[in-house]
């Protein structure tokens, strides 16, 4: 075995040891390890919220008795804010260290809990009769001040976590790593110097070739150097095709009063990512989660119901007045019903105002197109400004549609794009939506391409993943603007 400080080509008897890059050169260090992150940003903004409080009360009241009157009122509001605030923030997993070097998450994600807190610190004070305890003014400074501060508390995460990754300057624990292969990955290498580990040696076990006291051999010099070296932790870096020696290795090594800790890689570490469960003594492994849990269907569905219902009594005399005019307009019923295929993959059959002259729902169907000869002329104006869809109110209601969502396709363009475009079945992992992700992203309109209907299952796949009832409502609102400012609609 080589010592310390020598390289790969100098080591032998089917073992190497390596040292981690020198952690002389680093000029500075945070005086905390990557894993206390979380909770130490959890605790400062505990800190700040009070502090913030304190700070309003001291300037908006000027002299020492107001503030005496008044602290412990202001206190107990800054203790009710703080907790809701930092539950927020705590299960949107926001104080974990790659969150908090995303500025703009951090950002709309503070707002949204800091603001939502103050309107239930609000409505509290109301519904308790308690308002004559707080002052607004107060309250108000209170608001201002903390946002100031708790911004800069991530400015300050947002400009220091990147660069003590980078150079190494979190305070990480000493391992010792052991490899079934001869070279660890460099990018898990690289990985764990980034974050603070101290990696003081890397052992290679002999592979199947090697006789019992070569392996034997490998294994007491382990073991040793855990003994003699101030070692926090083994590592172990497998791949799939050698997940047999695990248990063996594991068990040589409880000998050693230290934590062991498997770290896989290739298709092994995309399975541990999954999540995982207990069924009984079974354990179970996520390989496909639901787009949303049934808390959130019941969330988005609830919010569907109420919104179509409202929608169809005050836009009432739109729909009476379109259907109307429709049928003065050209021969034919004044509703258009299509098969389409909804959240998984099931039919159902859609309502629209008819725009047209034909009334398509077969194998063959052709979209419509600019300057299409088919479009009516009370249809050319009910396409341009959407109003066509507005049926689609009641497949909302019914369950068979919900407000936002990815927009459902004739069964015939279905099954095409399916041939095409691989991940396009995807799109039923939810419920198809009067509106989209992708039409209020240019994305409307004549699908006449691959390359088209391709970035629209790219937007509305993107809008699965990443699903919030607030963006359910930011889709709602730039629906409206998009209705009225874009001209792709025909």
């Amino acid at each position: 075995m080589t010592t310390e400080g020598q390289t790969a080509s100098e080591s032998g008897r089917g073992f190497t040891r390596k040292s981690s890059p020198p952690l002389l050169a680093r000029k500075w260090r945070l005086p905390i390890a990557y894993g206390s992150i979380a909770t130490a940003a959890l605790g400062i903004d505990l800190a700040l919220i009070l502090a913030s409080a304190t700070f309003a009360d001291t300037i908006y009241h000027k002299g020492p008795e107001d503030f005496a009157a008044q602290y412990s009122h202001t206190l107990a509001a800054a203790i009710f804010v703080a907790i809701l605030f930092v539950a927020v923030m705590q299960v949107q997993k926001l104080y974990s260290p790659n969150r908090l070097m995303v500025w703009d998450d951090q950002a709309r994600s503070l707002l949204g809990a800091w603001c939502g807190a103050f309107l239930i610190l609000a409505s509290g004070v109301f519904s308790w009769g308690v308002s004559h305890d707080l002052s607004r003014g107060d309250v108000f400074l209170f608001w201002a001040t903390g946002v100031v501060a708790l911004l800069a508390h991530r400015a300050a995460w947002r400009y220091a976590l990147p660069r003590a990754l980078e150079g190494g300057a979190l305070r990480g624990r000493t391992i010792v790593s052991l490899t079934c292969e001869e070279n660890v990955p460099a990018e898990f290498t690289e990985n764990l110097v980034s974050h603070g580990y101290h990696t003081v040696a890397h052992f290679h076990m002999p592979d199947g070739g090697a006789s019992p006291d070569e392996v034997d051999e490998v294994m007491e010099s382990v073991i040793s150097l855990c003994r003699t070296s101030d070692i926090q932790e083994i590592m172990l870096f497998v791949d799939p095709e050698r997940m047999s020696n695990v248990r063996w290795l594991a068990r040589r090594l409880r000998v050693l009063p230290l934590p062991v800790t498997l770290i896989p890689f290739g298709t092994l570490a995309l399975l541990f990512q999954r999540a995982r469960y207990d069924i009984g003594d079974t354990v179970a492994i996520e390989l496909q989660r639901a787009a949303l849990s049934p808390t959130e269907q019941a969330i988005k569905r609830t919010i569907d119901v109420i919104l179509s219902g409202a929608g169809l009594i005050v836009l009432s005399p739109i729909l009476i007045a379109a259907a109307i005019a429709i049928r003065l307009d050209s021969s034919g019923p004044a509703l258009f019903r299509q098969t389409r295929h909804g959240f998984n993959g099931r039919p159902f059959r859609i309502y629209k105002f008819r725009t047209m002259t034909v009334m398509e729902n077969g194998d063959v169907v052709e979209q419509a197109k600019k300057s299409d000869k088919r479009i009516t002329r009370v249809g050319k104006w009910l396409r341009r400004y959407s109003i066509d869809e507005l049926p689609q109110l009641l497949n909302v209601l019914l369950g068979d549609m919900s407000l936002v969502g990815p927009r459902p396709h004739a069964s015939a363009h279905d099954r095409h794009f399916t041939s095409v475009i691989e991940k396009y079945a995807f799109r039923h992992h939810m419920k198809s939506g009067i509106t989209g992700w992708a039409q209020v992203h240019g994305a409307r309109g004549e699908t006449d391409t691959v390359d088209k209907m391709q970035r629209r299952v790219e937007l509305d796949i993107w809008y699965i993943n990443n699903w919030s009832i607030w963006l359910d409502f930011s889709v709602m609102i730039r629906t409206v603007l998009v209705v009225f400012t874009d001209d792709n609609a025909h």
